[in-house]
């Protein structure tokens, strides 16, 4: 079972982290949803945070989407599916498995597969879970976890949730289980086959819940370029673009970044209501002002024009 948190009421939204992160990064957005009528259910993914890892076979991005398909059918009245970076994908592997228990999506910069350079694969392939198990650093755990809590007391990231949790992954890795994890969603996110019939890039045409990306203009982990690859293929999507954004440390452009993933959840939800009374949702790409800069109590949305 995944384990899990809340904030507001309403119709659910479960929240995927990304790597080495936990649920609890997700309670700034879980605040700014929460008035929209839009409950957040954050959760650690398997082998992070509270949740147990897997036992068995090799992590795969369909053992990790398995598991929120599950919680989704438990939540009864379909919930939207939220993810950034290995969430991301992990949320549209959970969609292409089961379309019809989601209501709709939104993926933040998604970890996409791509081409590796040769080396990078082969070095996955040597990556093994259970021999990051063995390393001898559990003794080390008390000093790691003050040198976590001082760098997360840093004042200039208090409201920078993304930022605080990644800091506590210093000490998160003194678990054995936990460093399993990592590397098994390293590898399974490596090894993520991009093309073929298995591919996410030829099942990605098929995905039925209406769907909104989120790019970081300044990310360089996940390029924003993959907007007009995902375009493309699928071509009613929302693209919401942040210009001051990175991948997901963003300093003073935290507050940025999670008021554009959440009005993205906001303009899915409505469209799940309007094709209920049968009209359709076309493509659409809209540029997030910057909000760090400007009133507080901004929408942040600068323009919408087609793609």
């Amino acid at each position: 079972m995944l384990h899990r948190q809340s904030w507001g009421d309403g119709r659910a939204l479960i929240a995927l982290h990304g790597l080495g992160l936990e649920s609890t990064c997700f309670a700034g957005l879980g605040e700014i949803l929460a008035p929209c009528g839009i409950r957040t259910v954050s959760v650690d993914l398997p082998g992070f945070g509270k949740t147990p890892a897997p036992g068995g076979p090799l992590t795969t991005v369909r053992s990790m989407a398995e598991p929120v398909v599950e919680l989704a059918r438990e939540l009864g009245d379909p919930p939207l599916l939220l993810g950034m970076s290995l969430g991301g994908r992990v949320a549209l592997e959970a969609a292409l498995l089961a379309p019809d228990v989601f209501r709709g999506l939104v993926l933040v910069a998604p970890a996409m597969p791509r081409r590796y350079p040769r080396w990078t694969t082969e070095a996955a392939r040597l990556l093994r879970p259970e021999l990051a198990e063995r390393i001898p650093i559990e003794a080390a755990w008390p000093l790691l976890k003050r040198m976590a809590d001082t760098r997360e007391a840093d004042p200039g990231i208090a409201e920078d949730w993304f930022t605080r949790i990644a800091k506590r992954t210093i000490y998160y890795m003194s678990c054995p289980a936990t460093r399993a994890a990592f590397v098994g969603a390293i590898r399974a996110m490596v090894s993520d086959p991009g093309v073929g019939p298995d591919g996410v890039w030829a099942r990605l045409p098929g995905l039925a819940p209406p769907a909104a990306f989120v790019w970081g203009a300044r990310d360089r982990m996940i390029s924003p370029k993959l907007e007009g690859v995902v375009a493309k293929r699928l071509p009613g999507a929302l693209h919401v673009r942040v210009p001051c954004a990175g991948h997901y440390q963003n300093g003073p452009h935290f507050r940025c970044h999670i008021e554009a993933m959440a009005e993205a959840a906001v303009q899915i939800d409505a469209r799940t209501r309007r094709s209920r009374k049968g009209r359709g949702a076309e493509g659409e790409a809209l540029t997030f002002a910057c909000v760090a800069e400007s009133e507080p109590d901004g929408v942040g949305v600068e323009s919408a024009v087609s793609p």
